[in-house]
């Protein structure tokens, strides 16, 4: 693996009824803070186009250990607490070495 290539995670949130509009402040606000974060190459959400209910949420780390760091930051924590109102993890978490393909 290069440097390059990365470590992706990838999950799907559902967003619950009427919750729509704080979800997108949120995401917002934390794309832009995780963006910052060292060894994090990516942050994109985008809602599915067959139901505006999910979101795919992918995230693209220097490497396994970015995330590990990462996960464990208050940023995340904060995050994560201020969404757990808003939204459920609907699938596992996706996670794997990009190829660089």
């Amino acid at each position: 693996m290069t440097d390059e290539a990365g470590f992706v995670v990838v999950d799907i949130w559902k967003v619950r009824d009427g919750k729509h509009s704080e979800v997108e402040q949120v995401l917002a606000e934390a794309g832009t803070m995780f963006r910052k974060v060292d060894g994090v190459l990516s942050v994109d959400y985008t809602r599915l186009v067959d139901d505006p209910h999910r979101y795919l949420v992918v995230f693209r780390y220097r490497d396994a250990e970015t995330r590990k760091q990462f996960v464990s930051t208050e940023g995340l924590q904060s995050t994560m607490s201020r969404l757990r109102d808003l939204w459920d993890l609907e699938s596992p978490i996706y996670q794997g070495v990009a190829t660089g393909l």
